[in-house]
């Protein structure tokens, strides 16, 4: 593994540490009340959505360390609004799970990763660290 692999994947853990930190302090019921956001999205809808996107990130590193990896042409907007669609019907205690094993994959395929491309750095900060950071301020804000 690369040095750079490394520091990334230590961002990436230490954010993942504060986002559990936060998450930790709700309760069930206060991680479905809606109103996280502005568009009306619980910290669930939250959930899933970095779950849903970690996911997806595990799938594309994993195309791209066996060499079938293709640019994806995604309309992230679109593909937000059917994730939060989605995760309103899911129960909390999936989510969670989910949200946990996307997390665990994306890390294992970026760190089995035989070369550091820049696609697959931008994939792993993108649905990683930066991802948890973004949504980490309207969850503090929540917390507060």
């Amino acid at each position: 593994m690369t040095v750079g692999a490394e520091s990334l994947l230590e961002a990436e853990e230490a954010a993942w540490h504060e986002l559990s930190a936060e998450l930790e302090r709700l309760t069930d019921e206060e991680m479905e009340r809606p109103g996280l956001t502005p568009d009306g999205w619980s910290v669930k809808d939250v959930l899933f959505h970095i779950g849903a996107w970690s996911a997806d990130c595990g799938m594309q590193l994993e195309r791209m360390r066996m060499g079938t990896w293709e640019e994806p042409h995604e309309d992230v907007e679109r593909q937000n609004r059917e994730w939060f669609e989605l995760s309103r019907a899911m129960d909390l205690r999936i989510v969670k799970a989910e949200f946990a094993a996307a997390r665990t994959r994306m890390v294992v395929e970026f760190g089995t990763m035989p070369e550091i491309t820049p696609p697959a750095v931008e994939w792993f900060e993108e649905s990683g660290p930066l991802h948890y950071e973004e949504h980490l301020v309207d969850l503090r804000r929540w917390c507060r």
